[in-house]
């Protein structure tokens, strides 16, 4: 969980712990704090509060732009093939008794992409 915290730009393995410790588990949590309640916390200003906040929210709306290109990408190679450019059509694969796979097969080269 510290681990998570240090992605924010100006939070180091010492304040995340002391963050932690405080009741903030998340980097949701920073960016929805107010300046004032994480300022009391031992090495944490307000200037630094602030800072942190607004880094945290940068973080939390780069990765919601990110995960958007990635279901953009997925959608995308779910209707076309990535290597051939033809068209996808569901086809379950079964593996075993008791195994089954849903994948998108093309049409035109056999290719496979598992949903």
């Amino acid at each position: 969980m510290i681990e998570e915290l240090i992605r924010v730009r100006g939070i180091g393995p010492t304040a995340a712990e002391r963050l932690m410790n405080a009741g903030v588990k998340s980097i949701e949590e920073i960016a929805q704090s107010k300046a004032e309640e994480l300022a009391w916390i031992k090495g944490i200003g307000m200037v630094s509060a602030k800072n942190i906040i607004q880094n945290a929210k940068e973080l939390l709306n780069l990765e919601k732009g990110i995960q958007k290109v990635l279901n953009s990408i997925k959608e995308n190679f779910s209707k076309s093939c990535p290597k051939c450019g033809g068209d996808m059509n569901e086809r379950l694969i079964i593996l075993g008794p008791e195994r089954r796979l849903r994948a998108n097969q093309c049409v035109l080269c056999k290719f496979y992409l598992p949903k």
